[in-house]
């Protein structure tokens, strides 16, 4: 079952930090963009307070937002349709476990040129309900903050 506003504000109020109430659509709530960033063809860390990419151009980037799953809910992050218009993609490695606690790397690539500014909303999380409690998830990525590599 996906969980509709009401249900999504109760749990961000809580669960999602910072918490931007305008955030909440019917099913799904907006993360915006941070700060930090990760040029995968030359290897390298940055921070900007804008970021053009280029075709081909590819990035790990951040969500402003750290949050807090349930045992009891997954979540599946999903490219805002606007900016998926403008020629930006997400790679679909987008899923979040129940019990995840962080900030959600994201890795996006350029089909046309494209600015991105942080605090932009950039992807739309739905939240699913599981059956029952989940193990939580204690995986190399629990407790991410910044745009995170591959751990092995």
């Amino acid at each position: 079952m996906i969980l509709a506003d009401l249900q999504l504000f109760k749990w961000a109020f809580n669960n999602v930090n910072p918490f931007d109430e305008d955030c909440i659509n019917p099913a799904s709530i907006d993360l915006k963009l941070g700060n930090e960033f990760v040029d995968l063809e030359m290897d390298r860390e940055f921070r900007s307070n804008i970021i053009t990419l280029s075709p081909g151009g590819a990035i790990l980037a951040t969500t402003v937002e750290y949050i807090m799953m349930p045992v009891n809910w997954a979540g599946v992050l999903y490219l805002k349709s606007s900016l998926a218009r403008k020629g930006l993609d997400h790679a679909l490695a987008g899923f979040v476990d129940p019990g995840f606690e962080g900030q959600l790397t994201m890795e996006l690539h350029s089909h046309r040129p494209i600015m991105l500014r942080p605090g932009q909303r950039i992807v739309q999380l739905v939240l699913y309900e599981c059956h029952e409690p989940a193990h939580p998830y204690d995986g190399r990525y629990q407790g991410q903050k910044g745009p995170t590599r591959c751990r092995k």
